[in-house]
C-alpha cells in the first residue's frame, strides 16, 4: 500500500510556490558537504521533492542531486526548470515508501517537510527506507512540523501528522541523532506562529534489526 497522497497532484498543478529552499537545509548542507573535495561525487537525495526547490539548490551548488516525488505534475516542472537552468539532476515519480535506488547508494537523504504527510505506519516505512540507500555514517535531514502551531499553511495539503519531541527519537531511532532544532517564525504581526522540528542525523553502521 502507497504512502503519496493524490491531493498533491492538484497543489502542484494549481499553485505557484516552492521555488528556494529553506535556510535550515542551506546550513546544513554548509556544514557537512561544502568542504568536499569532488562536490560532484556527494549524492544527495530530496525526498518529495516537489517541483525541485530544494534539488535545484543541490545542484546549483554542484552535488549530484537526485529527486523523488509521487506528483507527475511536479516532477514535470522540476525537469524543466532544470532544462531551463542547463542543471544537472535525476528525477523519478515514485511513493517513498519504497525508494528505486540500491543499497548505499546516497552520501545524504534531505527530507523537507514530506514525510509528515504520512501517517505514522507509513513514515517509519519511509525512514527505513532512507536507512537501507544511504551509505555508512551518511547524513540525513529531516524538518517536520511541530504540535502546537498555526494549522494554516497546511490547509488543503493533505494529511499532515504535527509531531511531539517525544515522537522524534522513535520515528529515528535507527539513526544517530546529531542534534534536534526548533525552527519558528510568526505570521500577521505575531499572532500566528509556525515551527517545524529540524533534526540532523547520520546512519549508524550496524544494520536495522
Amino acid at each position: 500500500m502507497g504512502s503519496w497522497d493524490k491531493i498533491w497532484e492538484k497543489v502542484f498543478r494549481t499553485q505557484e510556490w516552492g521555488k528556494y529552499p529553506p535556510e535550515e537545509l542551506i546550513r546544513f548542507v554548509a556544514k557537512n558537504f561544502y568542504k568536499a573535495p569532488n562536490r560532484e561525487a556527494v549524492k544527495i537525495l530530496d525526498l518529495g521533492c516537489g517541483t525541485g526547490a530544494c534539488t535545484w539548490y543541490l545542484a546549483r551548488e554542484g552535488f549530484s542531486a537526485y529527486g523523488i516525488d509521487g506528483s507527475t505534475a511536479a516532477i514535470k516542472r522540476a525537469k524543466q526548470r532544470f532544462s531551463e537552468e542547463r542543471l544537472k539532476g535525476e528525477f523519478v515519480v515514485g511513493d517513498f515508501v519504497k525508494i528505486p535506488y540500491p543499497r548505499e547508494f546516497f552520501d545524504c537523504v534531505i527530507d523537507v517537510c514530506s514525510i509528515q504527510h504520512n501517517r505514522p505506519s507509513s513514515a517509519k516505512k519511509v525512514v527505513s527506507e532512507v536507512h537501507r540507500v544511504l551509505k555508512p555514517d551518511g547524513k540525513f535531514f529531516s524538518m517536520l512540523a511541530s504540535v502546537g502551531i498555526w494549522k494554516g499553511p497546511y490547509v488543503g495539503k493533505g494529511y499532515v501528522h504535527f509531531y511531539k519531541l517525544s515522537e522524534i527519537g522513535e520515528l529515528f531511532k535507527n539513526f544517530k541523532i546529531l542534534s534536534i532544532e526548533k525552527s519558528e517564525r510568526t505570521y500577521y504581526n505575531r499572532k500566528r506562529k509556525i515551527a517545524h522540528w529540524v533534526v540532523f542525523m547520520e546512519k549508524r553502521i550496524h544494520q536495522q534489526k
